[in-house]
């Protein structure tokens, strides 16, 4: 396989991923209002809607931290754009959030 291949797989890829997201975000609610918020309203329109917050915190640490780390982020990741259920899928994520700085308290 040339590159030009493999460079088209990987755009491709990442266009389906993007669509997948813009299609789970739009579900989330106040996801566009957060998206559009302006620094002044950030902070109250976060508190108004947790979930789309969330949604927002785990695309953006997809590759923050450690391996494990964005396991943990990538997995809350997918779920979301599985559609599963945000209260699941926020229980999982602290769940394991926490058993990892529990591991890894004295590193």
């Amino acid at each position: 396989m040339n590159t030009a291949t493999i460079s088209q797989l990987s755009h491709t890829t990442r266009k389906q991923l993007l669509a997948a997201e813009q299609t789970a975000f739009s579900r989330i609610p106040g996801m566009d209002k957060l998206r559009s918020a302006t620094p002044d309203t950030i902070a109250a329109l976060m508190n108004k809607y947790p979930d789309a917050a969330f949604a927002l915190m785990i695309s953006e640490n997809l590759f923050t931290g450690d391996r494990e780390q964005n396991e943990i982020h990538q997995r809350a990741y997918k779920a979301i754009l599985n559609g599963e259920p945000m209260t699941g899928i926020r229980f999982r994520y602290d769940y394991d959030l926490e058993d990892y700085l529990l591991k890894h308290m004295w590193d």
